[in-house]
This record gives C-alpha cells, sequence and structure tokens, in this order.
C-alpha cells in the first residue's frame, strides 16, 4: 500500500517555499535598520547650507552619482562581453550566460534607480536639516545592496533577494515617508 506525504498546515498562511523569502525580507528590514541608525549614532554630519532648493538638489544629485555607479559598471562589463562568441547561441544571448545575468542586472539596476531617484528627490525636499545625513547613509545601503544583488545573481538567482531588498525596502520605506509627509502632514525622523 502506497503511503501518502502528510503535508502540514502552512504556518501564518506561508507555505514552506515561501518561508525563506519571508525571512529575508524580515532580515532585510532588520538589517537597514541597523545600518541606518548604527550609522546615525556616529555619523554627526549636516550640510552647512539647507536653506535653499539648489542646496537639496546639489545633495540629491551627489549621492545619485554613487548610487548609479554599479549601473554604469555593468553597463562597461556587458560591453566587454557582448565581443566574446561564448556568450552567444546565433544571434541571441546565451540564457544564464554571464552576459545574460549582466544583462538582465542592468535592467534591475536602473529600475531600482529610477525609484532610488523619485523618492530620495522628496526626501531632500522634506527632509530637516539636522535629518538629511539619512540620504547618504542609505545611497551607501542602495549601493549594497546593488552589489550583493549581483554578486548572488551570479552565484544563485535565490541568493539575489537579499541585495535586492537592500536596495527596494529601504525605498519603498521612504515611499511611505513621504506619503504620511505630504498627504498627512505627518513627520517622522528618519
Amino acid at each position: 500500500m502506497a503511503r501518502i506525504p502528510v503535508i502540514g498546515r502552512p504556518r501564518f498562511g506561508f507555505s514552506h517555499e515561501q518561508w525563506p523569502f519571508v525571512l529575508v525580507l524580515v532580515s532585510n528590514w532588520i538589517f537597514a535598520f541597523a545600518w541606518l541608525f548604527g550609522i546615525k549614532a556616529f555619523w554627526f554630519w549636516q550640510p552647512e547650507h539647507w536653506n535653499g532648493f539648489g542646496d537639496r538638489l546639489a545633495l540629491l544629485f551627489n549621492c545619485a552619482i554613487f548610487a548609479i555607479l554599479p549601473g554604469l559598471l555593468g553597463v562597461a562589463v556587458v560591453a566587454g562581453q557582448r565581443l566574446n562568441p561564448e556568450m552567444w547561441v546565433g544571434q541571441k544571448v546565451r540564457p544564464n550566460s554571464a552576459l545574460d545575468i549582466n544583462t538582465r542586472f542592468i535592467l534591475n539596476t536602473f529600475e531600482q534607480f529610477t525609484l532610488y531617484l523619485i523618492a530620495h528627490a522628496g526626501l531632500c525636499l522634506y527632509a530637516v536639516q539636522h535629518e538629511v545625513r539619512s540620504v547618504p547613509i542609505i545611497t551607501g545601503l542602495f549601493l549594497l545592496g546593488r552589489l550583493l544583488f549581483w554578486i548572488g545573481y551570479h552565484k544563485n538567482p535565490y541568493l539575489r533577494a537579499f541585495g535586492f531588498g537592500l536596495t527596494f525596502y529601504p525605498t519603498f520605506g521612504i515611499f511611505v515617508w513621504l506619503m504620511l509627509r505630504m498627504v498627512f502632514g505627518i513627520y517622522v525622523d528618519i
């Protein structure tokens, strides 16, 4: 007689396959908060001038230049890889080759950067002077996330999740912060 495997009830409505992603989500939030508040505990920078739109725009673009560096580096790497005939099958990129992965990395990086730029533009516009140091701190987290995403993507597609979360969830958090500020007039220190 054949035994039918017993499948337990999913805990909290999540299947066994979903739990690793829930754990990555929770670890992303814990790491991001530890990064932000850990650095803020020791780094007390604030700009000398924070009066006009120009000061805010300058900070935004100073940080954005660093945030786009992984995308720029990815484009340079792909430009070199396109010359390698082993990366191609006929006229199509070999599936799951380094060229294919790096091309997908570039696409995702520019998607993430677009969200980053909009979120940080709002953050620069609405943050008070003593809280503006969060912009370069979160930019550093964005850079770390992009690097871990890229490395993880080459090792195993599942390993890219943590790096993705380090770029996406803080940006999502900034959008929530902006909605509280713009829609409801609630200001929460970052």
